[in-house]
């Protein structure tokens, strides 16, 4: 060892080297281990003393050595780790050397040196990986310009040390030949301020690996995550940062801005937490530099106008600064990548059957399952809760502070219990949120505060909408405005609303867990009942222009826009029907108007009703509104009774639908409407042919298509021939049913109904069946079946499956008879469709062969129920074509 003399502080550059994983390889290698680190040290000692090198320890692996220059430092180690690459080892090993360089000032001590620097070297080599060279800014400065032929110098950020006061810049020296990617340095980190969230973040992997690409190697300097109150922007933001904690050499910084609303705190708070002092934007704009920082500001939304100037000015006053912002409306400056984060995901209908784990498998049952966890441990996702806490998830829209809200609660009121209880948890405070997330009223009002009185009121408003908005157009006649586009902007920008593109078209909505307070403040001021009266009269008229084309050529684009308004036709029918909204809220409208409202919208709706089979939801309005048109003696009370007849002969109630049928008869012959007189009496020989009294029935069809062309009413004359067929079937005359079924298709034709025409070709396959026309049968449901679904009856497309079925037993495919017929069967069973008791024996009279000719009917019948409508009626196309 060499002796260092001279008692004055010397500034040297100095090199520390070791063997990586020598332990290892001691282990490995065994006596051979001393061989090894022989040959190292003749290696490493002949670079070092070719460029002037003085070693002044050697324990072990490891090596200290001095050099005057940081040149000669720099190029011996270049050249050591080149020549240990070159070396011949022994077989399958490898010598991977890590050294760090350091210049600095160091004091003679007995046979060695002491002193800061001397620590500083030897914790730059500690952070270095086996064949990496670390250096010093000091040393790369001293180097820089005399660096040996073929190497540099590459940045490798601002680091933090152990036991060393101050972030370094360090820097990897490549050599030519060797290695230039390595794995993070073994430092403490890059300087930064990140809290600590108290539970792990559930899910959002595809949003922090979108916001990480975004911020470290994309351009875009300033990114900002927006939405509502509760979505968790903040944890988002943070796990980001994490993320991206290596890439930003001089750290990444979180800096709350929840309490800032003047510019001059939000500066203060910033260099605060940079380490500064004072609200002075110059000096801190000058201390950034060209820095290579990332700024997380949370909740930006304090500063209103200002956020924006904020941003601007650091980022024009800086070169490599980049920030991430949270805010719940964008900062509308140059360069804003707006990031709206959505709320967790849901389990999905094709997320198969609701265990315990496939629903585990949703973000947002996943995280009530973890904040559920804290309040009770002994909380568990099993077959007797899933069920209830999906419903729980979907209902709180997978916002995650609605989540987290319920969740707290678990050991009071389990899953069901939560369920009843929804509202008045919401309402509650959770200890450990900032005061304005510690219930999801004060999060809302907290949004709600930040937006103009126009907006509030169209805010307000919308909570006489379901579940699935409206358009811009609903949401201006709903809120009495002429354009809804600047209200709605504002309030999209402040993340109280969604915006979902709906067949090019916006449509406004409000998370179910917002529409709650949105009434709870429209009740406040008074204007809630207003609203649901124009909510109302707007969805009456779209019923109504859409019942007008139903039978027509629009008939599909009319109940695609029905079935699109559901919500928003089932909240209009409460609102006027049901028993929500019967206090006096400060509306003009009273109990009587609003029944009026309910009635004409019913009326409106029976044949949508009667053509998608929603069985029992119909019938309930339907039965509300005719007592409410009892009472008033309306012109709709004979259509809406006539419609709950015709529901509930599909209900299988065949006696039920004859007297209320009657009594619409009787109403319509007493005010003299001939048009309502020929429906009244095509429905009751509908019901006559069910019970079956045929001749009743016969003369009841008659009378109906008589009025019918008296009235030179195309329409009700065809549905009244179609109905006369099927008598005309089953008396034995098929052939006479098919001339009648043509007749009605003629007319359904011309006039454009779709949905006349198949149902007239479905009538006629089963006369075709019916005398034996197989193939042209089998011909009709080949070109029928492909399409029939798209008119939304379902009794329409399961009395083609049935139809599919019977053809198939004539054609002796009989298990595929037994498969579509229990098909039908189930799917029947779950729509609550009865099937004519005449039907039925046209299909069990085919059926029977079937069964027969193949003996064990369990499994394909099993195997049948489990198909779908759409892949039954599939198999129509493998019917024989001839």
């Amino acid at each position: 060892m060499s002796k260092v003399t001279g008692t004055a502080s010397t500034e040297l550059t100095m090199l520390f080297t070791d063997i990586e994983g020598s332990t290892t390889l001691l282990n490995r290698l065994g006596t051979e281990y001393a061989e090894v680190l022989a040959a190292h040290r003749d290696v490493l000692r002949t670079a070092f003393r070719r460029r002037g090198g003085r070693e002044l320890g050697t324990e072990g692996d490891s090596f200290f050595v001095v050099f005057d220059e940081a040149d000669d430092a720099v190029a011996a180690a270049a050249e050591g780790q080149q020549s240990l690459e070159s070396h011949r080892w022994p077989e399958g090993v490898a010598v991977r050397v890590r050294m760090g360089l350091h210049t600095g000032h160091a004091e003679p001590f007995e046979d060695n040196l002491v002193g800061f620097d001397v620590h500083l070297a030897a914790r730059i080599s500690a952070t270095a990986h086996g064949g990496q060279v670390v250096v010093s800014t000091t040393t790369a400065d001293h180097a820089w310009g005399r660096l040996p032929e073929g190497t540099s110098l590459v940045s490798l950020g601002v680091h933090r040390l152990k036991d060393i006061p101050d972030p370094q810049q360090l820097w990897q020296l490549t050599v030519p030949g060797l290695p230039t990617a390595f794995p993070s340095l073994r430092s403490l980190g890059a300087p930064g301020s990140l809290p600590t969230p108290p539970t792990p973040l559930v899910g959002r992997e595809g949003e922090t690996t979108a916001l990480a690409a975004l911020l470290g190697d994309d351009p875009c300097r300033l990114v900002t995550l927006t939405g509502p109150g509760g979505t968790g922007k903040t944890r988002v933001a943070l796990a980001t940062a994490r993320l991206l904690s290596d890439r930003y050499s001089h750290g990444v910084h979180f800096v709350d801005l929840s309490g800032a609303t003047e510019t001059s705190v939000a500066w203060s708070t910033v260099a605060e937490v940079l380490g500064r002092s004072g609200d002075d934007p110059v000096a801190l704009l000058d201390h950034l530099g060209q820095r290579r920082v990332l700024l997380l500001l949370d909740n930006l939304e304090q500063l209103r106008e200002s956020a924006g100037e904020l941003v601007t000015t650091l980022i024009g006053g800086t070169r490599a600064l980049r920030v991430l912002a949270t805010s719940r409306r964008p900062l509308f400056v140059a360069g804003e990548q707006v990031y709206p984060v959505p709320t967790l995901g849901l389990p999905g209908p094709g997320d198969g059957p609701l265990t315990p784990e496939a629903a585990g498998r949703a973000d947002a049952v996943r995280l009530f399952v973890q904040q559920a966890r804290l309040s009770d441990p002994g909380f568990r996702l099993d077959d007797g809760n899933v069920d209830d806490v999906v419903a729980l998830c979907r209902r709180l829209d997978g916002l995650p502070l609605a989540l987290e809200l319920a969740a707290a609660r678990i050991r009071l009121l389990p899953p069901r219990a939560l369920l009843d209880h929804l509202d008045e948890v919401l309402g509650l405070p959770l200890p450990g949120h900032p005061h304005r997330q510690q219930s999801l009223r004060a999060t809302v009002a907290w949004s709600y505060g930040l937006v103009d009185a126009d907006q509030q009121h169209v805010f307000r408003c919308l909570a006489a909408f379901g579940d699935s908005g409206g358009g811009l157009d609903a949401v201006a006649a709903v809120a009495g405005t002429e354009s809804a586009l600047g209200p709605v902007s504002g309030l999209l920008d402040a993340a109280l609303v969604r915006v979902d593109d709906e067949r090019g078209q916006p449509r406004v909505r409000l998370l179910h867990t917002v529409r709650g307070v949105a009434r709870g403040l429209a009740v406040a001021e008074a204007d809630l009942e207003r609203a649901q009266e124009r909510h109302a009269r707007h969805y009456l008229g779209v019923a109504q222009h859409a019942d007008d084309r139903l039978q027509g050529p629009g008939a599909v684009a009319a109940r695609s826009l029905l079935e699109l308004e559901l919500d928003n036709l089932r909240s209009a029918l409460d609102w006027s029907l049901g028993d929500a909204g019967t206090d006096s809220t400060g509306g003009s409208t009273g109990p009587g108007d609003r029944a009026e409202l309910g009635v004409r919208l019913c009326y409106s709706l029976t044949w949508f009703w009667y053509l998608t089979g929603y069985g029992a939801e119909s019938r309930r309005w339907l039965e509300q509104a005719s007592r409410a048109a009892s009472v008033a003696r309306g012109p709709e009370l004979p259509q809406l009774l006539n419609a709950l007849g015709l529901v509930q002969l599909r209900q299988g109630q065949p006696e039920a639908a004859r007297a209320v049928m009657v009594r619409a008869l009787a109403l319509w012959r007493e005010a003299g409407d001939r048009d309502g007189e020929a429906l009244a009496l095509n429905g009751l020989g509908a019901v006559h042919r069910v019970l079956g009294e045929n001749e009743r029935s016969r003369e009841l069809l008659r009378e109906s298509i008589g009025v019918a062309r008296r009235l030179s009413d195309r329409g009700r004359e065809a549905i009244a021939l179609t109905n006369l067929a099927l008598l005309e079937i089953e008396a034995g005359n098929p052939a006479t049913a098919i001339d009648l079924l043509a007749e009605a298709e003629v007319i359904d034709t011309e006039r454009g109904n779709a949905w006349g025409v198949a149902a007239d070709r479905t009538n006629r396959v089963m006369a075709l069946l019916s005398c034996g026309r197989v193939s042209e049968a089998t011909a009709v449901l080949r070109d029928l079946a492909p399409s029939v679904e798209q008119y939304g009856d379902p009794d329409l497309a399961l009395a083609v499956i049935d139809l599919v079925a019977a053809a198939a037993t004539q054609t002796g495919q009989h298990e595929r008879a037994l498969r579509l017929a229990a098909c039908a069967a189930q799917q029947r069973a779950d729509a609550q469709l009865a099937m004519a008791p005449q039907d039925v024996d046209f299909l069990e009279r085919r059926l029977v062969v079937s069964r027969a000719a193949v003996g064990d009917v369990a499994p394909l019948e099993q195997e049948g129920r489990r198909l779908t409508v759409s892949q039954a009626l599939a198999e129509a196309l493998e019917l024989p074509a001839g």
